[in-house]
């Protein structure tokens, strides 16, 4: 099913884009930066709309989970010598998942790492906060040395909270060429977040409608053992708790995999909370 170009538009106010409109500071989302030493020329506000309108037009078609990324860099920030871009989304116990990456060496295209927020790297810290952080490379790794092994290429990056009806979802990580330069053009950032925003709202609900279909035979048995396993149970406290042999539990749990088309109870549960079979639950904060 493709989205209409003038809906995914819509999202972001694309009229207002061309008379730059002030974006009011709001205290929720100050930017971090620090002094730069580089100074380069701003990208026009012609290669600004470019980027916009490619990248609305590859969230219309509603790309792959495992090409999102590849499409931000190869298509919609060329005008910013993108280099590298992952998209990481908030999961059900509270941690960033990063859904799909591009250009870096750890997990290429797709299911990359699994932050807690607390991480000292600098994209789970702009969730975390729901700040901005820009900066060149060589001060990011001075100030994330976790960053280092990675072997970044590009002269910059920004890292973004991605936000949707006031409330984050996850984020943005883009390594380029070109300076970001959030500041002055904080109306194109917000709009790239808004279209990446929208787009994955959109895919994580046609994929919950659509696990929500195949969940139908899961049995009261093994809608309990979801309930155990979000809990954190191991197979055999599941078996102890609920009177039965480990062995049958192994089995309960593998016809939910089949049921819920996963492969890890981590995915069992957040399949089944966004199919409604399971209650969300609130993180633990002192986790």
């Amino acid at each position: 099913m493709s989205i209409p170009f003038g809906r995914i538009l819509g999202v972001v106010g694309w009229g207002s884009f061309g008379r730059r409109r002030a974006r009011p500071r709001s205290q929720d989302h100050p930017i971090s930066t620090t002094t730069h030493t580089a100074r380069r020329s701003p990208l026009a506000d012609a290669d600004l709309l470019g980027s916009l309108a490619e990248l609305a037009r590859i969230c219309a078609n509603r790309p792959d989970r495992a090409s999102f990324a590849s499409s931000l860099v190869l298509q919609a920030l060329r005008p910013f010598g993108a280099r590298a871009a992952g998209v990481g989304m908030l999961d059900a116990q509270g941690y960033l998942d990063m859904r799909t990456m591009y250009g870096f060496p750890v997990g290429a295209l797709r299911d990359g790492p699994r932050y807690a927020l607390g991480d000292p790297f600098p994209l789970p810290e702009s969730v975390r906060r729901g700040t901005v952080i820009e900066d060149e490379v060589p001060a990011l790794v001075e100030r994330y040395p976790g960053l280092a092994p990675i072997g970044l290429q590009g002269r910059f990056m920004i890292f973004l909270p991605l936000q949707l009806r006031g409330a984050t979802i996850g984020g943005l990580a883009i390594e380029m060429d070109a300076r970001p330069d959030h500041e002055r053009h904080r109306v194109f950032w917000g709009a790239v977040c808004d279209l990446v925003s929208a787009s994955l709202a959109i895919d994580e609900l046609a994929t919950a409608r659509e696990r929500g279909r195949r969940a139908g035979p899961l049995t009261a048995r093994q809608r309990e053992i979801l309930a155990h396993m979000q809990r954190g149970l191991t197979n055999g406290q599941i078996a102890r708790t609920m009177n039965f042999g480990t062995s049958t539990i192994g089995h309960d749990i593998m016809r939910i995999f089949d049921v819920l088309g996963v492969e890890s109870r981590r995915d069992a549960v957040e399949a089944a909370m966004r199919a409604g079979i399971l209650a969300a639950h609130e993180p633990d904060p002192t986790s």
